[in-house]
C-alpha cells in the first residue's frame, strides 16, 4: 500500500475512534495526529481541517451504505424479501462496523444538512421500496411517508438503544423480530418472511407470549 494511502487510513481510523469517544467538537487536530502517530501538519496534507475530515468520513460512508440499500430495494423479489434483505444488511453493518455505525448515528444531525440531495439516502431507499410496493398493490397503506417513518423507527431504535446500553448488543439477535414487526405495520403476516430468514418466527415471537 502506498505510504500516502496508509497514512490517510491511519488518520481516518484515529479520527473515527476519537469522534465516537469525545465527539467532533471535543476532539482536536492534535488528538487525531497523536493517535495516528503523525505530525499535526501531516494531517493537513490530506484534509483541510478537522471539520473537513469529519464531513468526508460521514458523507463517504453514508453514501456507501445508502447505495447498498438502494440496490437491495431495487433487487428482484417481493416487498417482504427486499425489506428483509435491507434489514439484514443494516443489522450486519451495526454488528460488523460498530464504530462507524456509532459515528454516523452521533453526527447525523450535524452533517446531514450539508448533503446536496437526500435522494441517495438510506431513508429514501426505504421510502422508494414502500412507494413501489404500494403502486404494485403488494401492500395496502395510506400515508407512505408515515409508514416509512414507522418502519425506520422499528429498525433504528433497537440499534440506538444498544448504542446507549439500554438493550443487549447484537442486532442479528433481534433481526427476525424486527422484520416481523415491520411487516405487521404494512399488514403482512409474520409468515411472509420465514423463508427469507430461514427461521420459525412463530417460535421466536409468539413463543414469548
Amino acid at each position: 500500500m502506498p505510504r500516502g494511502i496508509a497514512t490517510r487510513n491511519r488518520i481516518k481510523q484515529a479520527a473515527l475512534e476519537l469522534f465516537v469517544a469525545k465527539g467532533v467538537l471535543g476532539t482536536s487536530v492534535r488528538d487525531i495526529a497523536a493517535l495516528a502517530e503523525i505530525a499535526e501538519g501531516g494531517l493537513y496534507r490530506h484534509y483541510a481541517s478537522k471539520e473537513d475530515l469529519a464531513w468526508k468520513l460521514f458523507s463517504e460512508n453514508y453514501a456507501a451504505l445508502a447505495k447498498e440499500l438502494h440496490d437491495l430495494a431495487k433487487a428482484k423479489g417481493d416487498f417482504a424479501s427486499r425489506l428483509g434483505a435491507m434489514i439484514h444488511r443494516f443489522c450486519r453493518f451495526f454488528d460488523e462496523e460498530p464504530l462507524m455505525f456509532r459515528f454516523l448515528l452521533l453526527t447525523q444531525h450535524q452533517e446531514l444538512p450539508k448533503l446536496r440531495t437526500k435522494a441517495g439516502s438510506p431513508v429514501q431507499a426505504l421510502h422508494k421500496l414502500v412507494v413501489d410496493a404500494k403502486k404494485q398493490s403488494e401492500i395496502a397503506v395510506g400515508d407512505v411517508d408515515l409508514v416509512t417513518a414507522q418502519i425506520l423507527g422499528l429498525i433504528l431504535q433497537p440499534a440506538t438503544f444498544m448504542v446507549y446500553g439500554l438493550l443487549a448488543p447484537d442486532m442479528r439477535r433481534v433481526e427476525a423480530e424486527t422484520v416481523a414487526a415491520c411487516l405487521k405495520v404494512v399488514g403482512l403476516a409474520t409468515t411472509a418472511v420465514m423463508s427469507v430468514l430461514g427461521v420459525d418466527l412463530r417460535k421466536k415471537v409468539v413463543g414469548r407470549k
